[in-house]
């Protein structure tokens, strides 16, 4: 699946959007249900509910950033990838 099928696709079960982590017990919250289901896929950069592709100017530090949330917040020990 590609990004432009995914990004017409409702955010649902194993589908979030975030359009950044301003705040971020909200996508602490998706990733927590994600690892009690099946897995999930969370894009940020991407508005919620419309799913317009806003992006995000440094992709390394806010993956730096969220995999510490994750880290620091989500107990038993969590690994994303």
């Amino acid at each position: 699946m590609n990004l432009s099928e995914i990004l017409g696709r409702p955010e649902g079960k194993t589908l979030e959007f975030k359009r950044d982590l301003s705040s971020p017990e909200s996508a602490l919250k998706a990733i927590v249900a994600f690892a009690n289901t099946a897995g999930g896929l969370l894009l940020l950069g991407v508005e919620d509910r419309r799913g317009s592709v806003k992006g995000v100017t440094e992709p390394l530090d806010l993956e730096e950033r969220l995999a510490n949330l994750i880290s620091d917040s989500i107990v038993p020990r969590l690994v994303p990838e």
